[in-house]
């Protein structure tokens, strides 16, 4: 559940750890699929009975705090709003917007930094074709 979680986040490393991810999946799927058989053969012992999971339940958790709550949890979670995927869809969302929102603030000062060192570089360019301007005439021009 813990690499589910971590291959659905955003902004992950890239592809590499996507694919290392994925392959440590498949590597471990038939171990998860006989978790998941012997917790629905469990969930059927329970009173009152537990509703049955299958892989593509878990691989649609976007988070495992989900799963977790659920699992221990001696009242029935899963009727309040906060455990609906629509919501947690919606929570992940609102929080992807944070960290754009962050994220722009952050390239506003790269863009200002950026700036600054295209002008200081024209500067530094400009002094040193002055310089040439002297002792070598055609590299000064080609320099301007």
């Amino acid at each position: 559940l813990f690499e589910l979680s971590k291959i659905a986040m955003s902004g992950t490393a890239g592809y590499k750890l996507h694919q290392q991810i994925s392959k440590a999946l498949q590597r471990h799927s038939e171990t998860i699929h006989n978790v998941i058989s012997c917790y629905n053969t469990q969930a059927a012992a329970l009173n009152p009975l537990h509703s049955p999971i299958s892989w593509k339940d878990i691989a649609e958790y976007s988070f495992l705090g989900k799963f977790d709550l659920l699992f221990y949890s001696h009242a029935d979670v899963q009727d309040n709003d906060w455990a609906k995927p629509v919501f947690c869809q919606a929570m992940v969302k609102f929080f992807k917007l944070q960290r754009a929102c962050e994220e722009l603030k952050h390239v506003s000062v790269e863009v200002c930094h950026l700036q600054t060192s295209i002008h200081d570089e024209e500067a530094h360019i400009a002094k040193i074709a002055d310089k040439l301007s002297i002792s070598n005439h055609l590299l000064a021009s080609e320099l301007k």
